[in-house]
């Protein structure tokens, strides 16, 4: 039976290495599955915001105009006054043709309040439709929320269990060994420090050919590297991906 390889005991720990990146990914996915419960809340406030300042700007128009209601009823109560003192007809119906200008400007005024009443009412009843669907957004939010914070909180208990893991196989790796490893783990991004040389043959024109590949980057290994690797005397890097080369057990 072969002796171990020294880098035989880096096996185990990228395999464990690869679950903790795996964990790790789905941990910086959870927070976006929140963004479309958040963005569908934000919305919805939004567009009751939005009609709550449409009424804001109503009832200060509405208080605009009866604030101008009221000044035409003094301005007609000072004219029809007046009028009562006129000592010639052609005075009267002065005053009397002014008080029909000044109803009739009135009564436009009133008709625009009116209008804002009614629109006032309609937007009062979308108010309601607004909020029911920001409290049902908000509700939706809180409990998509509850559900990411679990599944957050389950794989942060499977990441600290496999970093407890970690502690024990690393004290079976030489020093130097693993400072390499750690050196090109910190580097990639996919959680993969350490490729097999994986062997494949195909049939070509002069018969059976057999070809090496790191399977991390799939560039082809010269014969050269696969002796060292099956001397198994150093650590071998692919020229290509820097990962740490080592062959499979058969």
């Amino acid at each position: 039976m072969p002796a171990p390889r020294k880098i035989d005991a880096l096996i185990p720990l990228q395999e464990l290495d690869l679950q903790i990146h795996r964990l790790r990914v789905q941990q910086a996915e959870k927070p976006r599955q929140l963004a479309s419960t958040q963005e569908k809340a934000a919305r919805a406030k939004a567009t009751l915001e939005a009609v709550q300042a449409e009424i804001k700007a109503l009832k200060l128009e509405g208080a605009k105009r009866e604030l101008a209601v009221r000044e035409f009823d003094d301005r007609i109560s000072k004219i029809q006054v007046q009028s009562m003192t006129a000592k010639k007809n052609d005075e009267y119906q002065a005053f009397q043709k002014e008080i029909s200008g000044l109803k009739a400007e009135k009564a436009r005024v009133e008709d625009g309040l009116l209008d804002i009443y009614q629109q006032i009412e309609e937007k009062g009843k979308l108010e309601k439709v607004r909020q029911e669907e920001l409290r049902q957004g908000e509700a939706e939010h809180v409990e998509n929320r509850k559900k990411v914070d679990g599944e957050v909180e389950a794989l942060n208990r499977d990441v600290e269990e496999r970093l407890a893991r970690r502690d024990g196989l690393t004290s079976g790796v030489e020093r130097e060994m693993l400072r390499l490893y750690q050196r090109v783990l910190e580097a990639k991004d996919d959680g993969i420090a350490l490729a097999p040389a994986v062997k494949y043959e195909t049939v070509e024109d002069e018969g059976k050919v057999t070809y090496w590949q790191c399977e991390g980057c799939g560039v082809g290994l010269n014969m050269q590297d696969v002796n060292l690797l099956m001397m198994g005397r150093e650590i071998q890097f692919c020229r290509n991906c820097s990962r740490i080369l080592y062959l499979k057990a058969n």
